[in-house]
């Protein structure tokens, strides 16, 4: 799927590698678009070598979708196609394709994509989605933008006030690392550091707060405290940050799955 014109190129394994020779001396063909790629710069792709019948029609699959109020929605994309198929009517442009090519593991592609078709099917035209210095998203709209994804699920909400999501599979070595994060007020009863589901979601709902607050340098175990909640039954909670001797409290929004969780965090009303 990809061909480049003129640069060097080395084969190896399953990667293909180019440079051009100069400035300006390559253009390249990347899921059946063709770029004038800019200035000089070094690009290796994974190629995995696979047979796509591209004449099947396939469903693009949302596995849920929540519209909380008339400022916030929620899109969760459970992703089943490969990678090729992700591509379906994106634009996808050089800068795009650039991060893409910067992405080594297949799943943080897939990641990326599904991103790209949850906002085409919410409307949004993938030119207002950017990237800061940070890396974190942002919408130039004015509306605000959070995403995750993980293994074999992406998510994204649209807000109009900050807003921070984050989802996480349920995995058993959670438990291992759980007192790393864990802060000494939110669990009383020591078995609940062996509830998986309950360990979860306070990591997902730690995630949130780091993405809707924005700085740096947060202590997830010090400076991030969920308020104690019942594990598959509470929908909301509360969510405090310590930053500079100062206390901010966010919204929390819980949603349980089978086998995975995600939470929502937004600015108090």
């Amino acid at each position: 799927f990809l061909n480049a014109i003129r640069p060097g190129i080395s084969f190896s394994a399953n990667k293909i590698s180019f440079r051009p020779h100069s400035a300006n001396e390559m253009s390249l063909t990347l899921y059946g678009k063709r770029f004038e790629v800019f200035d000089s710069i070094n690009c290796t792709f994974d190629i995995i070598w696979q047979k796509y019948n591209l004449s099947n029609q396939f469903q693009m699959p949302e596995c849920y979708r929540e519209k909380i109020d008339d400022k916030k929605q929620i899109v969760v994309w459970d992703i089943t196609e490969s990678e090729i198929e992700l591509c379906k009517d994106l634009s996808l442009s050089k800068n795009s394709l650039f991060i893409i090519s910067q992405r080594k593991s297949i799943v943080h592609r897939k990641g990326y994509l599904a991103i790209r078709q949850i906002l085409k099917n919410l409307n949004i035209d993938s030119k207002l989605h950017q990237y800061d210095q940070n890396g974190a998203p942002y919408l130039t709209d004015g509306r605000y933008i959070s995403i995750s994804h993980t293994k074999d699920k992406a998510a994204v909400v649209i807000a109009l006030r900050p807003v921070g999501i984050d989802l996480e599979h349920y995995q058993n070595k959670i438990i291992k690392v759980a007192p790393r994060f864990i802060h000494e007020n939110e669990i009383s009863d020591p078995k609940k550091l062996n509830d998986i589901k309950y360990i979860t979601q306070i990591w997902t709902a730690k995630e949130a707060l780091y993405k809707i607050f924005r700085k740096k340098g947060i202590h997830f175990k010090s400076q991030l405290l969920v308020d104690k909640f019942d594990s598959l039954v509470s929908n909301d909670g509360i969510g405090t940050i310590f930053y500079n001797g100062k206390t901010y409290k966010y919204s929390l929004h819980f949603r349980y799955f089978s086998n995975f969780c995600l939470t929502l965090a937004t600015t108090k009303n």
